[in-house]
């Protein structure tokens, strides 16, 4: 017994998390337990049972409060628009809190370096295997999307392959995306052809342009770092002209189903609404939840009967401005004053740690989609964040 103790408390909660993308939303308890809420749960379970040690070897950092004081903007946001005290988004951020505590409190060694390239390998493979071989797994409780391939009605492609999450094909190719990105920066150049491949063609067959782009300027990137570097870019033009076979020029030459036209709404509706609304609203914000992007209309959510799910402008930012205001932005950019201040002063971006391209790329999807509202992805956002803050925590130490 006490052998199988000490295994548990040797035994990362952090690799826990990567599992919170791969499992649908399904009721264990209607309206209070989910299917997709037990990776949490095993955490918190983890976390409790290292909590002495956790507060003996508690390092802070500079600015490890930051994001505590984003969170009791939102308690007071809350209480102030009459929503009661807690949300789901306030208990979220409570849990990335409780991930940055447990790092703070422990050696960097416990968490396992390779779980993002597992997740990122199977991710990859399921999107290229669900497109060749029409895998569809049906819905979970949101009833959205299907996990697997969602046959098109546009005659070039197939259909778009959607992970196990509701967010939609969209989001799992930003997971593709990023979790491809620390791998292709983790792993040597001797892997470079195989990930970044599997990384092109796993992120492609979701049909995301944006996410795509992102893909391929961050694996450019990394070749240009490569000993062999023409050879990589080969590789990448290689993987260019395989997607051109299965439509990608008519993909980004047409504006199929109003996609993009209905990405310049959302932004432009939201960015109206905004101008048009007092002062207070936008420096305050209108609180978790409370409206719809939908086209160029920002609908109250009581008076929107559709399924709620990622009806934002698509630009996280102006989500955060429309939900928390300017003064909430400004407090959740201070999470990451550290990784900003730490950026700015780079000399080159070449040969980093993995976790500063993993940010990076967040922040630049962040522009043309909802992912930092997508908590089924987000979540390794701030794993990467908090993990970068102490490296440079470190290596400021070592320089002085």
């Amino acid at each position: 017994m006490q052998l199988l103790l000490k295994k548990i408390k040797s035994f990362s909660p952090l690799n826990i998390v990567f599992f919170i993308p791969l499992i649908p939303h399904f009721n264990i308890i209607e309206d209070l337990l989910h299917t997709d809420d037990i990776p949490v749960l095993v955490f918190l379970v983890l976390f409790v049972i290292r909590i002495t040690s956790l507060f003996e070897n508690f390092k802070p950092i500079k600015g490890y409060l930051l994001i505590d004081f984003f969170i009791l903007y939102l308690l007071i946001q809350n209480n102030y628009l009459g929503n009661g005290f807690f949300n789901s988004e306030i208990v979220r951020f409570g849990f990335y809190a409780l991930i940055f505590f447990y790092i703070l409190g422990n050696k960097m060694e416990s968490f396992y370096e390779y779980v993002p390239v597992y997740l990122f390998i199977f991710c990859s493979s399921f999107s290229i295997v669900a497109y060749f071989f029409s895998i569809n797994l049906g819905t979970d409780l949101y009833n959205n999307w299907n996990i697997g391939l969602n046959l098109s009605d546009i005659d070039y492609i197939k259909g778009r392959v959607n992970g196990f999450q509701a967010g939609g094909p969209n989001s799992y190719a930003d997971l593709i995306a990023v979790t491809g990105i620390y791998t292709i920066f983790k792993l040597e150049d001797n892997y470079f052809p195989y990930i970044s491949i599997l990384a092109i063609l796993g992120c492609f067959f979701t049909y995301s342009r944006f996410s795509l782009i992102v893909l391929i300027i961050f694996i450019t990137l990394r070749a240009f770092s490569t000993q062999s570097k023409m050879l990589s870019l080969g590789i990448i033009f290689a993987g260019i002209l395989i997607c051109i076979n299965f439509g990608l020029i008519e993909r980004f030459s047409n504006d199929d189903n109003s996609g993009i036209q209905d990405r310049v709404d959302m932004s432009v509706g939201a960015v109206e609404y905004m101008l048009e609304d007092t002062l207070v609203n936008n420096l305050i914000g209108r609180g978790h939840n409370s409206f719809i992007v939908s086209g160029d209309e920002i609908i109250k959510s009581e008076n929107f009967d559709e399924n709620t799910v990622s009806y934002g402008p698509h630009n996280s930012f102006l989500f955060f401005i429309l939900n928390y205001g300017v003064l909430g932005l400004i407090f959740y950019l201070l999470i990451f004053k550290n990784i900003i201040i730490y950026t700015v002063r780079l000399k080159t971006l070449f040969n980093l740690s993995p976790h500063f391209y993993v940010v990076a790329a967040f922040f630049v999807l962040s522009f043309s989609s909802d992912i930092l509202q997508n908590h089924s992805i987000s979540w390794y956002l701030y794993l990467s964040s908090f993990l970068l803050m102490r490296e440079i925590q470190n290596q400021d130490s070592l320089d002085v």
